[in-house]
């Protein structure tokens, strides 16, 4: 049995938050965070836990329609104890790579995972990453600053994963945006209609209208193999259903 977390009288814990599969103090951090973000009336939008970027779970999901200036738009916080074990550069990259900004929150206690990861992340950010701290018997909660996608330059290759996938839970939607890409100087948007498995290629114009999205002018294993060479370059997170 986990044991009991001891918690300052100034913080607040979410109770909606359903206990997954966690020790007491990740749940007691992640309800504790639940409920900063939506007692924050400059966060309107959707504040979810335990919900999917990619395949990837977040343990805070925000899609916020109205941010604060001091806030992505969309973006997770992860939250890691001293027992945690996450890959979190590769966590870090599946996050971007879908369009949400990533806050990293380290228990007190994980002081030296915490500073491991900032040394980590330090290689790949243009500025030095602070990341957040909870410690709830001092009624500390501190997200951090978030790694967001243009001031992140990812290790080559950029993924290793395939750059045409569609996460399993989008595969039943009519349309998929893979996102831009960077082809012999032209920025491309590519498309999907998951149930056919057709590919759609559109072109953005220097006026910075896009063309109609028509033929896939690649073959797809080609395309692939010139991604793997660095031939053809990521330059947006994929934006999923239109």
């Amino acid at each position: 049995m986990s044991a009991l977390v001891d918690i300052h009288p100034t913080i607040q814990l979410d109770h909606t938050v359903e206990r997954k599969n966690e020790s007491q103090q990740h749940w007691a951090i992640k309800a504790a965070i639940s409920d900063k973000l939506h007692s924050n009336p400059a966060c309107v939008g959707a504040i979810e836990t335990e919900k999917k970027t990619s395949d990837l779970i977040g343990d805070v999901r925000c899609q916020l329609s109205e941010p604060p200036l001091d806030m992505p738009q969309r973006f997770v916080v992860e939250i890691e104890t001293a027992a945690s074990n996450k890959d979190r550069l590769r966590a870090t990259i599946d996050h971007l790579r879908f369009g949400y900004a990533v806050y990293w929150v380290f228990a007190v206690d994980a002081h030296e995972a915490r500073r491991e990861t900032e040394d980590l992340l330090d290689e790949f950010v243009t500025s030095a990453p602070s990341l957040g701290v909870a410690s709830l018997a001092d009624g500390e909660i501190a997200l951090g600053t978030p790694i967001v996608w243009g001031k992140f330059s990812p290790p080559d290759p950029w993924l290793g994963r395939h750059e045409l996938y569609i996460p399993t839970h989008n595969r039943w939607v009519d349309c998929f945006d893979h996102g831009d890409f960077a082809v012999d100087g032209n920025r491309v948007a590519i498309f999907r209609q998951p149930d056919s498995g057709e590919l759609y290629a559109s072109q953005y114009l220097e006026n910075g209208q896009q063309t109609l999205p028509g033929h896939f002018p690649w073959e797809k294993d080609q395309f692939q193999k010139s991604i793997r060479e660095g031939e053809i370059e990521r330059v947006s997170p994929v934006r999923g259903p239109p």
